[in-house]
């Protein structure tokens, strides 16, 4: 995987945690579940990349 998409990867990452987060501290379990969905899907793209 080449670096530039790795950092990019790596940023998603940390912002869907970020909103994940204030999901969860605003209380908006919809918009949690989403995000949680998509950092799963994320998580699962980056384990078949290797």
């Amino acid at each position: 995987m080449p670096t530039t998409t790795m950092a990019d990867t790596a940023r998603l990452h940390a912002l869907l945690d970020e909103a994940l987060a204030l999901a969860d501290a605003l209380n908006m379990p919809l918009a949690a579940i989403h995000i949680d969905e998509a950092l799963a899907q994320l998580n699962a793209a980056d384990e078949t990349a290797l």
